[in-house]
């Protein structure tokens, strides 16, 4: 009988042992992530153009005038801080559209692929939605509208492409990728091709990479772009509000 126990209690231990090893290991990985910089963190200040509402959930770029009915919803790269998209979300604001990054439990879009759910249900004035996230946020925005047609119109993916078949989606969709991207490759995005939603339009950004949609430094795995993080942004928002227009 105290063998029986004995080894009732070596199991125990070595499971115990082997879920702290799994627990320290994960707190480990998501502890390291990207930080938004310093020109990030200065967008988070209301102008005069725009508004910024910072919750434990939510950062939300009110535009001040012009304001359409139409939101857009942006969920963050994985291990990336939601402040580092602050920069394109304010600018998206200045366009007149309000936008809501999503900050993600351990910044982790896996752990929070339905929370735009609570933003559409927050902004009762907004009419139509539309949802878009980098690199792994996109896989899970389009997670999100897929199961979510009737509140969503269209999709954006940033560096991005859908992990499970789109292709019959009934929202429009639109993919931005920097030609010069290490991580979302030309070869990644023609093996998914067939998951994109059928009407989907493709850009591709000479001399982009895939750290320029956010502002969060160098991302370990990318090429350095030959066009600078600014000009990257700005014509995304430029391709971003073209889509969002012709809805």
């Amino acid at each position: 009988m105290k063998y029986v126990n004995s080894k009732k209690k070596l199991i125990l231990l070595t499971v115990l042992a082997v879920f702290l090893i799994i627990a320290a290991a994960f707190t480990f990985y998501v502890s390291d992530y990207y930080h938004a910089d310093s020109k990030a963190l200065t967008a988070l200040k209301s102008t005069e153009t725009y508004s910024v509402s910072d919750s434990s959930d939510y950062i939300t770029f009110t535009p001040t005038t012009n304001k359409s009915t139409t939101g857009i919803i942006i969920y963050p790269g994985a291990k990336i801080q939601a402040e580092a998209y602050s920069v394109m979300a304010s600018k998206l604001a200045q366009k007149g559209y309000t936008t809501i990054i999503v900050k993600m439990p351990f910044n982790l879009a896996f752990f929070g692929s339905d929370k735009a759910g609570a933003v559409i249900a927050k902004h009762g004035e907004i009419d139509e939605w539309v949802i878009g996230g980098h690199s792994l946020g996109g896989v899970f925005a389009s997670e999100y509208a897929m199961k979510h047609q009737d509140k969503i119109r269209g999709v954006i993916y940033l560096a991005a492409y859908p992990s499970t078949n789109a292709s019959n989606a009934t929202f429009k969709a639109l993919s931005i990728r920097g030609s010069l991207d290490g991580l979302a490759t030309a070869e990644d995005i023609s093996k998914n091709l067939d998951k994109f939603p059928a009407n989907t339009t493709f850009i591709t950004i000479p001399g982009g990479n895939h750290y320029n949609f956010g502002d969060y430094g160098v991302q370990a795995g990318d090429n350095n772009s030959t066009i600078t993080r600014e000009k990257q942004q700005d014509i995304t928002v430029d391709y971003i509000v073209r889509f969002v227009e012709g809805l």
